[in-house]
C-alpha cells in the first residue's frame, strides 16, 4: 500500500515526533470550524462544557456569566459531539488518511478542544491524561484557525522528545498519578537536558495542521500580550482496535469513526443513576479528574476501577 504522506515525512515523524502540513485546510473548512465556537456561545446548549483557563473551573456554558465570558479565557470541550460540521472537518477523509497511516489503524475521534486564546498549559505528554490501551495508539492534531502571533502564547514543543522512555508511575502504568507529578517533571527536565533538546514554537498560518506523536513533550507558551487571540482546534484520536476492545460506541465519520459519549461531567453536579450507568458500561475514557486537562481518565481498566477516580473527585 502506497504512503499518503510519503517516505520523507514518515521518516521525519519517526525522528522528530511531529509533522506540519501547511495550508492543509481550505478557507471554507477553516472558517466553518472557527464559527463553531461562536455558535456554542450564542446557543449556550447545556450539553457544552467549558473550562475556565483563568480560574481552572469547569462549568456548563449556560452557567458562565457574561462578565466571565468577556474577561476570562475558555476551552470548549468536545464540541464535536454536538456540532456535525466541526466533526466532519476534524475527521475529514483527508485528515483520516493521514492519521490512519500514522496510527496504523483507522482513527477514532475521541476528544476536541476549542480555543480562542492560548492555553499556557504546562509541558506534558498526552498519554498522561489520555492513556491509550495499546502503546502509542494516540495521535493529536492542532488546527490553526487564524495566524498565530508570537505574543499570543503559541504552541511549544520539543522535537525528538518522543524518544524519551516514558516515566512509569508507582501504579505500574503511564497514566498520571498526581502525587508523583513532581518526580515526573524532574525526570522529563533531566531527559531534555541530557539529550540537548530545544523548545520550538509553532507560529502557524491560518489553515495549517500540526500533528504530534503520543509521546511528544508540548505545552502552551506564555501569553505576552493579554487579549490577543490564538484560535485553534485540538483533536485527539485513538485507534479503532483499542476502542472496539473497550466497547466504545463508534459512529462513522468521513475519515474514520467518532466516539459517541455523554458530555463531560461537571464537579459538584449530582449524578443521576442513568448517567452513572452509562459512564460505567459504555465509555472507556470517562470523565475528568482534577489535574486532567484533556478531560479523560485512564483506559484499559475494569469499569469499576475506571469509575473510582471520578467518584472520588466528585465527593
Amino acid at each position: 500500500m502506497s504512503s499518503v504522506i510519503g517516505a520523507k515525512r514518515r521518516a521525519f515523524w519517526a525522528d522528530n515526533g511531529f509533522l506540519v502540513l501547511p495550508g492543509f485546510f481550505t478557507e471554507e473548512e477553516t472558517e466553518a470550524t472557527a464559527r463553531a465556537s461562536d455558535r456554542a456561545w450564542r446557543n449556550r446548549d447545556s450539553d457544552v462544557v467549558v473550562d475556565d483557563l483563568v480560574t481552572n473551573r469547569r462549568r456548563r456554558i449556560p452557567d458562565v456569566s457574561k462578565d466571565d465570558e468577556h474577561e476570562h479565557r475558555f476551552k470548549l470541550n468536545d464540541l464535536y459531539l454536538s456540532d456535525p460540521v466541526l466533526r466532519d472537518i476534524a475527521l475529514s477523509e483527508r485528515v483520516g488518511m493521514v492519521i490512519e497511516e500514522l496510527l496504523g489503524d483507522e482513527p477514532v475521534l475521541c476528544n476536541t478542544l476549542t480555543f480562542d486564546y492560548g492555553s499556557q498549559q504546562a509541558d506534558h505528554l498526552d498519554t498522561l491524561y489520555m492513556t491509550p490501551l495499546s502503546d502509542l495508539a494516540l495521535v493529536a492534531t492542532w488546527m490553526a484557525l487564524e495566524d498565530t502571533e508570537a505574543d499570543a502564547g503559541p504552541l511549544r514543543y520539543f522535537p525528538e522528545s518522543n524518544h524519551i522512555t516514558p516515566y512509569r508511575f508507582s501504579t505500574g502504568g503511564y497514566h498520571v498519578n498526581l502525587p508523583e507529578m513532581e518526580p515526573w517533571a524532574d525526570y522529563m527536565a533531566d531527559q531534555v537536558d541530557r539529550r540537548g533538546l530545544e523548545e520550538h514554537r509553532f507560529l502557524a498560518r491560518r489553515g495549517d495542521l500540526f500533528i504530534w506523536h503520543a509521546n511528544l513533550l508540548h505545552g502552551g507558551s506564555e501569553i505576552c500580550r493579554p487579549g490577543i487571540t490564538r484560535k485553534s482546534l485540538v483533536t485527539h484520536f485513538f485507534t479503532q482496535s483499542d476502542c472496539e476492545r473497550l466497547r466504545s460506541d463508534l459512529r462513522p465519520a468521513p475519515g474514520g469513526w467518532w466516539m459517541h459519549k455523554p458530555p463531560l461531567l461537571v464537579p459538584d453536579e449530582p449524578l443521576s443513576p442513568a448517567v452513572v450507568s452509562t459512564q460505567i458500561a459504555d465509555i472507556p475514557t470517562l470523565e475528568p479528574s482534577p489535574g486532567d486537562p484533556d478531560g479523560l481518565l485512564p483506559v484499559g481498566r475494569e469499569p469499576r476501577e475506571r469509575m473510582e477516580p471520578l467518584l472520588t473527585a466528585l465527593d
